[in-house]
């Protein structure tokens, strides 16, 4: 009787402690799991619908003789970045910008105080090449662009399927090509020894910025969606060009710097390759050895 009842506490007891063995391995094992953090570089293709303008403080203050009239442009190009972790990462995008500033004016307005102001190099323009230039008139600069903004990113946790995106840095602008349009007819330089991008900068720096969601549609491809703006930190127009053959400097003494400015809605589509590298591990003290209840026996 017992040896039955010694051998059935036994039993009891053995049980007991290996279930509390294999809890504490559970626990264990839970613990000491690595937490991966999404690292590793990106590349997109990158698409921008936006408004752009050349603010200068002259033209702003101009009146009826020249207003300005909104100009939306497309932007297309593409970007490679690497994050560093879930938050945080650096991006560089190379992007072909036409850009530059629609304006509308009466010519009646037009006066020998209009030398600092577009509207009198548009008379002038239109002058010189035949352009009828009464009443009414619309005009348009154009300038295609070259950006290449260098980008810090910040973002929600993008392990997430929807996420909030931001980034700032700063972008180098490099002047391909300048149209210069009068009512709907172009400008031409032709004959004269001069380009129209020559007046100008080659190179201009702006400060770009945007925030909006990020979209993870899979583990490797993702969708962004960013209000996009951008500000030219320095004049565009090249205050020193003197025209082949003049002898004076083509934009008049006194006349303000002009900005380029751009904003819009920017998407862009991604292809990550996500490096995978474990968080230091949690450490965690080592369970107990668990001690067999004493057996009680009958006298």
């Amino acid at each position: 009787m017992k040896l039955t009842t010694t051998k059935k506490a036994l039993v009891k007891s053995t049980r007991a402690s290996v279930t509390r063995q294999a809890v504490a391995i559970c626990a264990l094992t839970m613990a000491c799991t690595p937490v991966f953090a999404q690292k590793g570089f990106d590349f997109g293709l990158k698409g921008n619908i936006q408004t752009t303008s050349l603010i200068n403080s002259n033209d702003q203050a101009a009146g009826t003789e020249l207003d300005y009239k909104n100009y939306t442009t497309m932007a297309l190009g593409v970007s490679a970045g690497y994050s560093f972790n879930n938050h945080t990462g650096v991006e560089i995008n190379i992007l072909s910008s036409k850009q530059g500033q629609g304006y509308v004016g009466e010519t009646s307005q037009i006066n020998g105080n209009s030398g600092l102001i577009l509207s009198g190099l548009f008379a002038s323009f239109a002058l010189a090449q035949g352009i009828p230039f009464t009443g009414n008139y619309t005009a348009r600069i154009t300038t295609n662009v070259i950006k290449v903004p260098i980008l810090f990113r910040y973002t929600g946790n993008t392990t997430k399927k929807v996420y909030f995106s931001s980034f700032i840095g700063p972008q180098i602008n490099i002047l391909s090509k300048v149209k210069f349009t009068i009512n709907d007819q172009d400008v031409s330089f032709s004959g004269s020894g001069n380009k129209p991008e020559d007046l100008y900068k080659k190179t201009t720096f702006d400060v770009a910025f945007g925030f909006g969601a990020g979209f993870n549609l899979s583990k490797n491809i993702n969708l962004s969606v960013h209000l996009r703006l951008d500000y030219g930190l320095g004049d565009m127009e090249d205050k020193s060009f003197i025209p082949s053959g003049a002898s004076d400097k083509f934009w008049p003494a006194g006349r303000a710097s002009t900005h380029n400015a751009t904003g819009g809605g920017l998407i862009s589509l991604n292809y990550k390759l996500i490096k995978k590298a474990p968080a230091a591990a949690t450490k965690t003290t080592p369970a107990a050895k668990p001690v067999a209840a004493p057996v009680k026996t009958k006298k």
